[in-house]
C-alpha cells in the first residue's frame, strides 16, 4: 500500500509555496551533493571515531549533581539544565479515575531544535550532524544542525557556543521553511517545548561544512530513517513537518467537514479528561526508591529507573561531566495503522492524555506503550489493539524499524516502530479516543505546534 504522495500541500500552511517545491524535489530527486555510497562511507568513519566513554555510577556519585537532603530531587550544583523531581498525578475520564506518582524531568527552558536547507545544485539540501550522546545506540546518529537547550547555548557547561547557532536565533521571515513549538515527551518531561526549525540559508552559505556535518536531500535522509538507530529523534521530529500528504490535488482539506469534525473530536475529549499534576519530592514517591545499585527505581523494577553516568570524551566542548540519565528495562512500541479513505491515506490516531503536556490531550499515534508495563499488571488495562501491534499478523506491515530515543536524557532506549495497514474492506469498532483521520489533516496539527505528540511525530518521519 506504498502511497504515491506529492507537493505541493493544500494542507501545509506553515510552507510557503516556494519552499514546499524545494522540499517535493528533494524528496524525489536522484541528484545530491554526495552519493549513497559516499554518505555510508561518511557514516562509518563518524562511528569509529567515536570517543564518548561511559559507565553507569550511583546517583549520589554524579559529577556535579545532588540529591536535596529533604525532597530527595536531583538538581545540577549550577541550579541549570535539568532536574529530576516527583510528581503524583489523577487522571480522571468520565468516571474512571487513575492515580499515581513517579519521578519526571523538569527542564524549564525552550530549546532550539533546528536544522539548516540550502538549494545545492537546484535540489534542497538539509545539514545535519553526526553526533554522539552519552545514551545513543551505535554512537553517532544524524541530529539536526543545532541541537541546545537555553542552557547550552548561553554556555552553562562551560563549552563553546554551537555551530551555526546565529542562524535560529532571529532568522529572517523569508529563511523559515518550518518553525514551531513542539512538546517532548510528555510521559517524562513536565511542560517541556523545543522550538522545531528549519531556516534556508543564503545563497553565500559555504557549500563546504566542518567535520561533522553533512548535506544530505530528504530523499537521503527518508532512506536513513528506514535503518535502524541512525536518524535521531531530534531529527525525526523537526522532519515530521514535511512528511506528503496525499497524491496530487487530493487531502485538500477544507474541501468539506472533515478538519472542523476533527478538532471539535479533539476539544472534546480534552474537556472530559483532567489530570491533576502535582509537583512532589522523590522521597514523597508511594511506590519509587533507590535500588541496591544507587539507581532511583519502581518498587516493580518496570517502567523506568534514573541512573547516574560518568563520561568521558576528547571531541566534546567538554572533556568530562556526569549526569543523571533515564533508562527503560525494555523497548516500548509505537504504531499506527493506516487505511485508503475516501481523502487520501488516512492514520487511526488517538487523542493521548500525559502526564507532562500542558496541552494535556494531544494527537497520539494507534499505539503507544512497553508491553511489560501491562502484562500481568492489575492496575493497567491493555491499550487498544495491544496484541495486533506486540505481535503482527492481523494486519499487513507496511514499515518496521527501531529508533531510539534522544541520547541526552535516555539510555540506550529505542523503540519498535511499526506502520500496519487495515486491508480494505475490514472495519474496525473504535473507541471514543481514537479516530481516523486523514493524513493532510494531521499535518495541519503538526503545523499547528504542540498538538502533535512527540511519538506521533516520530511515527510520521517513516511515512517519508
Amino acid at each position: 500500500m506504498a502511497p504515491e504522495l506529492s507537493f505541493p500541500l493544500p494542507a501545509s500552511l506553515a510552507i510557503a509555496p516556494e519552499h514546499a517545491r524545494g522540499v517535493a524535489r528533494s524528496l524525489d530527486c536522484g541528484l545530491s551533493l554526495h552519493d549513497d555510497a559516499c554518505v555510508e562511507g561518511w557514516i562509518g568513519q563518524a562511528r569509529e571515531a567515536c570517543s564518548l566513554n561511559k559507565s553507569l555510577v550511583p546517583l549520589d556519585t554524579v559529577q556535579g549533581w545532588h540529591r536535596d537532603p529533604i525532597t530527595g530531587n536531583i538538581r545540577h550544583q549550577t541550579g541549570r539544565f535539568f532536574s529530576v523531581i516527583g510528581v503524583h498525578a489523577r487522571h480522571r475520564l468520565g468516571r474512571h479515575e487513575l492515580e499515581w506518582d513517579q519521578p519526571i524531568i523538569e527542564q524549564p527552558e525552550i530549546g532550539i531544535l533546528g536544522i539548516l536547507a540550502k538549494s545545492i545544485a537546484g535540489t534542497l539540501h538539509f545539514c545535519l550532524q553526526a553526533k554522539e550522546e552519552p545514551g545513543n545506540l551505535g554512537g553517532i546518529q544524524l541530529s539536526p544542525t543545532v541541537q541546545a537547550t537555553y542552557s547550552n547555548y548561553t554556555c552553562a557547561h562551560g563549552g563553546g557556543i554551537p555551530l551555526f547557532l546565529e542562524h535560529f536565533m532571529d532568522p529572517h521571515p523569508s529563511r523559515l521553511l518550518f518553525a514551531r513549538l513542539q512538546t517532548e515527551d510528555g510521559g517524562r518531561f513536565l511542560y517541556k517545548s523545543n522550538r522545531n526549525m528549519v531556516v534556508v540559508a543564503g545563497d553565500d552559505f559555504p557549500v563546504e561544512l566542518p567535520k561533522g556535518f553533512i548535506w544530505l536531500t530528504l530523499r537521503q535522509i527518508a532512506a536513513l530513517i528506514r535503518s535502524d538507530n541512525m536518524v535521531n529523534a531530534c531529527t525525526r521530529s523537526i522532519l515530521s513537518a514535511l512528511v506528503p500528504v496525499g497524491e496530487a490535488g487530493a487531502g485538500v482539506w477544507h474541501e468539506d467537514d472533515g478538519l472542523r469534525e476533527t478538532l471539535q473530536w479533539l476539544d472534546d475529549r480534552r474537556a472530559c479528561t483532567h489530570i491533576l499534576t502535582r509537583r512532589i519530592g522523590l522521597t514523597d514517591l508511594q511506590e519509587w526508591a533507590l535500588d541496591e545499585k544507587g539507581f532511583f527505581s519502581h518498587l516493580s523494577r518496570g517502567f523506568f529507573r534514573i541512573v547516574g553516568l560518568r563520561i568521558s570524551s576528547e571531541t566534546r566542548e567538554v572533556g568530562s561531566w556526569g549526569q543523571p540519565i533515564l533508562e527503560n528495562p525494555a523497548p516500548g512500541i509505537i504504531g499506527l495503522l493506516v487505511r485508503k479513505g475516501g481523502r487520501g491515506m488516512e492514520l487511526l490516531m488517538q487523542a493521548k492524555a500525559e502526564v507532562g503536556n500542558r496541552l494535556t490531550v494531544q494527537l497520539g499515534p494507534t499505539a503507544q506503550f512497553a508491553r511489560e508495563n501491562y502484562e500481568g499488571s492489575l492496575k493497567l488495562t491493555k491499550p487498544f489493539l495491544f496484541e495486533e501491534f506486540s505481535a503482527p499478523g492481523r494486519f499487513p506491515v507496511l514499515h518496521e524499524s527501531r529508533q531510539t530515543e534522544e541520547g541526552a536524557r535516555f539510555y540506550q532506549e529505542y523503540n519498535l516502530h511499526r506502520v500496519l495497514v487495515l486491508p480494505e474492506g475490514e472495519t474496525l469498532e473504535l473507541p471514543p479516543d481514537y479516530r481516523w483521520i486523514p493524513l493532510s489533516e494531521i499535518a495541519f496539527l503538526v503545523q499547528l505546534g504542540e498538538q502533535v505528540n512527540s511519538c506521533a511525530r516520530s511515527i510520521l518521519s517513516c511515512l517519508l
